[in-house]
């Protein structure tokens, strides 16, 4: 993000501790140029430290970097997309992530005659002689003919005709991508204007962006275009089947965003709409759909409410900490359930200890005595976390002792303190020892981010904003925010800080029901962050009471674990006789598991998943594990 205009935003709130942008791990510099000791040691009488206590005991040591397989998802009924992968070494491993996420069922093959056997095939990531032999090109034009669904991405030759265009032209200077809504089936849905314009990189900052073809002389209006107006989705319909040829890489665009790894594509610092990726997938889920006669997917939200809702609350200076407890009274008084990311700030520094008695401590166990969940924001809450050496992994309190002698200058701090001493003391003190996310004071992450979290013994991180990862779904971190491996944790990006101008109650909340609004049009995540003050209740008060009937709300850990049992679930559609069979395994014990079965079916008969609902071809289970048979009635 622009972190020149955040700097400005975060000069106005230097007095408090605050939330700023995210340049993730860019080598940056100082803000400004300033000499300083080369060290510090921390007085005696700049920190609290209780007597005995001592740890966390365990070591912390990064896992072996293995690259993630594609044959891991090579399984699966013809009821599934196929993915034609005709590139091992590709960025696959986004688009596995990205239709995970969306809930569609899918395999991939190298096998063209294996994934020929399903209706819809995408064929990824590159479509030409070159990468595939000529029986499989001759199958592949064949398929959409026949009345197969073909999807093509960065078609470069030989099918071209199939696809209906003439040439494929490469360009480095599309930086904005427009879905034509024409009222058809897969884009109908598209009507947002950030819906209908897809950032590819800021214009005025950069010269390219990255890599894209055009394909021109179509012989159908595109589905999409470039600002140049040339095609950046061509189509062509057949008598049954279809093709669709995607001028850019899917897979490699995702890992982008999730990864925070592109430069500016974000239309809005923060607090806005900013769904680029998530449309993409919806387009890619729109298509399976209109094409699969037995497609099903999972639905993104619990229950198949229309938008999950985690409030989140940052204790990240002593006036906060002393305002939680009335705070989460309010709170437990309307039935709310939130997550408290507490900075466990026990030096003085360039900011005043949040920590100075023991009593402060013991306030965190009154907070989980109300029913409140307890995450960690660090313990320096130094503004360059992302910048901070690795650590050793034996980092322990009270040794552990970053010191912010400005606010671009902090000494001994590491990463892997601020994870594992923050995370030792709130489970120490929050009397349950389940602090299972991790929040940075500011939205900056180092490389090293997703691994770390790992290995100190999180499940889940909260510190990108949903802008910077240009989506309203969790998303899956990789080995070093990288493309070959991804790790059991989730990052929840932050769709709303109160801690972005502007500040006023009634602006707060009207622009933070529009933003609900937009994302629950397709069942995305709302993650906000409101500060336990007077402002931020009459913020929060409202705008629970305002989407109570259409929303789910849990805790950060809540949502997260529901997601990571989700993200295992795995569905097939088999035909037995005159019936189809819907198979469904959960290895994780979940709560409301909503699946969407196909069009024109409705079960007739539920095996295993315990109790259940039913609303047409809606199945909604109120405890789900281990295998389930739906049997449909057609």
């Amino acid at each position: 993000m622009k972190r020149i205009l955040y700097f400005a935003i975060l000069l106005s709130v230097l007095i408090g501790p605050g939330c700023g942008s995210d340049k993730a791990g860019d080598e940056i510099g100082a803000v400004k140029k300033s000499e300083y000791p080369e060290s510090y040691t921390v007085r005696k009488n700049e920190m609290f430290t209780v007597p005995g206590v001592n740890g966390p005991e365990d070591h912390s040591a990064f896992p072996e970097r293995i690259a993630s397989s594609w044959k891991n998802y090579e399984s699966g009924a013809p009821s599934r997309l196929a993915i034609l992968l005709t590139d091992t070494a590709s960025s696959w491993l986004g688009v596995a992530h990205g239709l995970k996420t969306i809930g569609v069922p899918f395999i991939i093959t190298t096998d063209y005659q294996r994934a020929l056997q399903h209706n819809v095939v995408l064929v990824y990531p590159i479509v030409s002689g070159a990468a595939l032999s000529p029986e499989a090109l001759q199958a592949l034009a064949a398929f959409p003919r026949s009345g197969g669904t073909l999807i093509g991405t960065q078609v470069l030759g030989a099918l071209n005709e199939v696809f209906g265009f003439t040439d494929a032209i490469p360009s480095r200077q599309h930086f904005e991508i427009f879905i034509n809504n024409d009222s058809s089936e897969v884009v109908k849905d598209f009507t947002d204007a950030k819906e209908m314009l897809i950032s590819l990189g800021n214009k005025e900052r950069f010269k390219e962006t990255i890599g894209t073809y055009s394909y021109s002389k179509n012989i159908l209006p595109p589905l999409a275009t470039y600002e140049d107006k040339s095609a950046a989705i061509a189509r062509k319909y057949y008598e049954k089947g279809k093709a669709y040829a995607f001028g850019f890489d899917i897979g490699y665009m995702i890992l982008k965003g999730n990864n925070a790894r592109h430069e500016d594509w974000n239309r809005s610092l923060a607090n806005d709409f900013e769904p680029g990726m998530d449309v993409i997938l919806r387009l890619l889920k729109n298509i399976y759909i209109e094409n699969e006669p037995s497609a099903a997917y999972l639905c993104t939200v619990p229950y198949n409410k229309s938008l999950s809702v985690v409030i989140t609350h940052n204790v990240n200076f002593k006036t906060a900490l002393n305002q939680s407890l009335s705070f989460a009274q309010r709170e437990k008084a309307a039935g709310i359930r939130s997550s408290y990311f507490i900075q466990t700030k026990f030096i003085r520094d360039r900011q005043p200890a949040i920590f100075n008695s023991v009593a402060d401590f013991e306030k965190l166990g009154q907070l989980t005595d109300l029913g409140m969940e307890l995450q960690s924001n660090t313990v320096s809450g130094s503004y360059f976390f992302d910048q901070f050496d690795q650590g050793t992994g034996d980092e322990i309190y009270p040794s552990y002792q970053p010191y912010v002698l400005a606010f671009e200058k902090t000494y001994s701090g590491t990463i892997f303190g601020e994870m594992r001493v923050s995370r030792f003391l709130i489970d120490r003190y929050s009397k349950v020892a389940a602090t299972l996310a991790f929040r940075s004071s500011y939205q900056y992450t180092p490389f090293t981010y997703p691994q770390s979290l790992l290995t100190t013994g999180y499940r889940f991180g909260s510190t990108m904003p949903a802008n910077m990862a240009l989506s309203h779904f969790p998303v899956q971190l990789t080995f070093n925010r990288e493309y070959d491996q991804d790790l059991d944790i989730f990052e929840f990006p932050l769709t709303d800080d109160d801690e972005v101008p502007p500040f006023q109650p009634e602006f707060r909340l009207k622009s933070a029901l529009r933003l609900a609004e937009q994302i629950s049009r397709y069942g995305g995540c709302y993650i906000g962050q409101v500060h336990p003050s007077e402002a931020g209740w009459k913020v929060e008060q409202a705008f629970v009471s305002n989407l109570k009937d259409k929303a789910w709300f849990g805790t950060l850990g809540d949502y997260g674990l529901w997601w990571t049992a989700r993200n295992q679930v795995t569905m097939d559609i088999y035909r037995e006789g005159f019936h189809r069979i819907v198979t469904v395994n959960v290895p994780k014990r979940m709560e409301g598991l909503a699946i969407m079965l196909p069009l024109r079916s409705t079960p007739i008969s539920v095996e295993g998943g315990g109790s259940y609902s039913v609303d047409g071809k809606l199945i909604i289970f109120e405890i789900a594990e281990g295998p389930i048979r739906i049997t449909l009635d057609n």
